[in-house]
């Protein structure tokens, strides 16, 4: 039963949070030939061990099971997108900005070293047919092609795997669904430094941007069309609603 308005106890609300940051689930699904792989930042810098000082451990870990999700996908003939960090222009093509935040202190330091020529790490080696779009910023849309490619391409669902949880991949999750993309996030392929972080993230994510799943249930979804999770495959019903938001778009 609807309660009324001027009835919400500050307990009601905390414990409907709770539950949707830990349960919710949004109405966004894999549909076949209208859904795209996002490789974000699976580059040497994040992910070849002791090279730098912005590797991610758990990125390393985890490029095997991007690569076998990777490989669904191509099986299934949907694209894989690999999105790269790139600042190649003397630093001149990336935020000024990120320079002056915690994270991006010392990047001085390797200036003309590093973020030069992209290099995707070598167990995610791009196929053929696969494309490759540099970016300059944590979002994979802002000031790349991405958005254009992704409309070319008919599709309606993005799956953001990479690096890191709660920036690049955070980012990019977050615009595509403020561009209207249906959008799944891979619990158990995307990584960054913080545990505790990737979990907050990710429960962010999943009340308000994004389906979360894992890779196994992301892989049978592109496969076969059976998800067991509650319909993570996409439906008849669920390309229609992707098309309908294109068509009033």
């Amino acid at each position: 039963m609807t309660k009324p308005l001027g009835s919400f106890s500050a307990e009601d609300i905390n414990a409907a949070a709770a539950q949707q940051y830990a349960m919710g689930e949004a109405d966004m699904h894999v549909v076949p030939g209208r859904t795209a792989l996002l490789i974000v930042d699976m580059i040497d810098e994040f992910v070849r061990p002791h090279w730098t000082p912005y590797w991610i451990p758990d990125a390393t870990a985890q490029a095997p099971r991007i690569a076998a999700v990777a490989a669904a996908f191509r099986a299934a003939g949907a694209p894989v997108i690999y999105l790269a960090y790139e600042v190649g222009l003397h630093g001149l093509n990336f935020p000024l900005a990120e320079t002056r935040v915690p994270i991006g202190s010392g990047v001085e330091d390797y200036d003309g070293e590093i973020l030069q020529k992209v290099a995707i790490w070598h167990e995610l080696e791009p196929a053929d047919g696969d494309l490759v779009i540099l970016k300059h910023s944590y979002s994979g849309f802002y000031q790349t092609p991405l958005e254009a490619v992704l409309r070319s391409l008919g599709v309606g669902t993005i799956v953001v795997t990479g690096t890191m949880t709660n920036y690049c991949c955070g980012a990019t999750a977050r615009e595509g669904f403020w561009r209207g993309f249906d959008v799944v996030v891979a619990s158990d392929c995307n990584s960054t430094d913080d545990a505790a972080l990737h979990a907050a993230e990710l429960a962010t994510l999943r009340r308000g941007f994004a389906r979360i799943a894992t890779a196994e249930e992301i892989i049978e979804a592109i496969g076969t069309g059976t998800a067991g999770t509650a319909g993570l495959a996409g439906t008849a019903a669920a390309e229609a609603a992707l098309s309908g938001r294109e068509s009033s778009a």
